[in-house]
């Protein structure tokens, strides 16, 4: 986007793009219409407190104990404040403080993420994020900083008409059972989510859960995920076939 790929000339009809997934059967192509992977937002909260001797904590103000009950009050961000109906994340994913035993340190740091399927649904949890952190901070007496991303990625939404009308024609002309799996949405998130909001799209997963050594069906980011192989080509074909057979389509729309 930031290259103006978008808006170049000829200005771009279709975008597709693919990502392998490992908890579908390798050779399987998986996809729907509408959210498929969701909105996210990164942050990060220095708490900074009063540090001293682990001895003597009525001299401190503990930034570890403040950003434990951090950790434990946004737990309740999704279980309380949205709609069961809704789909959300709060994932705390770094917590950094200290380094001796014997002392209580003057700061904490804290990493995490913030996930959902609408734009609407992140910026509520958002605010929440920044009232839960200030609140608790505030009960403590500890001071706090949240710092989010430059930009917080949209949801990734695959446009229905196409996806109904040509990219699950295709997609099942590739895939090794010759049809396209539907898939709930997943709270993973995407920078192609960019171009999706901006010209029609389609993301697809393809499948390489299998029980080939080594395994391949650990989840993303698993200390033992390893990549399938084999099914590299499959993807390779369904790139080239959405290209391809998206250009006739544009050039009989022309016509």
């Amino acid at each position: 986007r930031e290259e103006g790929v978008l808006t170049m000339e000829p200005k771009p009809k279709y975008a597709f793009a693919q990502h392998v997934w490992p908890t579908i059967p390798s050779g399987t192509i998986a996809s729907r219409p509408g959210p498929i992977l969701a909105a996210a937002e990164r942050f990060e909260i220095l708490i900074s407190g009063v540090g001293g001797h682990a001895a003597m904590p009525h001299l401190t103000v503990d930034p570890i104990v403040t950003a434990s009950s951090i950790v434990m009050n946004l737990q309740t961000l999704v279980s309380r404040n949205l709609s069961p109906l809704e789909s959300g994340v709060c994932s705390i994913t770094k917590f950094e403080a200290g380094d001796a035993y014997n002392v209580i340190p003057h700061s904490a740091l804290l990493r995490g993420t913030i996930r959902a399927l609408s734009t609407e649904t992140l910026l509520s949890l958002q605010k929440r994020v920044q009232h839960v952190v200030d609140s608790t901070a505030a009960v403590h007496g500890a001071n706090v900083t949240i710092t989010y991303s430059p930009d917080y990625y949209p949801p990734t939404v695959n446009d229905p008409e196409l996806f109904e009308n040509f990219s699950k024609d295709v997609a099942s002309l590739v895939a090794e059972d010759g049809k396209l799996t539907d898939i709930e949405p997943t709270m993973g998130a995407e920078d192609f989510s960019f171009v999706a909001e901006s010209i029609p799209s389609t993301f697809f997963l393809l499948g390489q859960g299998s029980g080939t050594s080594p395994p391949t069906s650990y989840g993303l980011h698993h200390p033992h995920f390893a990549l399938d192989e084999s099914v590299m080509p499959r993807g390779v074909e369904l790139h080239v076939n959405v290209a391809l057979r998206a250009l006739h389509k544009l050039a009989n729309e022309e016509a």
